[in-house]
């Protein structure tokens, strides 16, 4: 496994290298959630989360192509 090193910048920000995101398929421009989970006090483990549209796709028969789109219509008009 190779070991990448980032830096913490002063606004807590990390940036994953390129590499790990491509094997990872992090491939969201904006937005990708992660869980964080503290394993001891020096390691941490990001873990993606899951979106609307991950959900969705589990259940692709039953909603249309732009399910996600029509939700957030709907939300907004309320």
């Amino acid at each position: 496994m190779n070991t990448d090193v980032v830096t913490l910048s002063s606004k807590y920000q990390v940036v994953i290298p390129k590499m790990a995101r491509q094997k990872l398929g992090l491939n969201k421009p904006n937005g990708q959630r992660f869980k964080v989970k503290r394993v001891s006090n020096t390691e941490i483990v990001f873990r993606k989360d899951k979106s609307l549209d991950d959900y969705l796709g589990q259940y692709s028969d039953a909603f249309p192509d732009n399910a996600t789109a029509k939700l957030r219509q709907m939300r907004n008009k309320e």
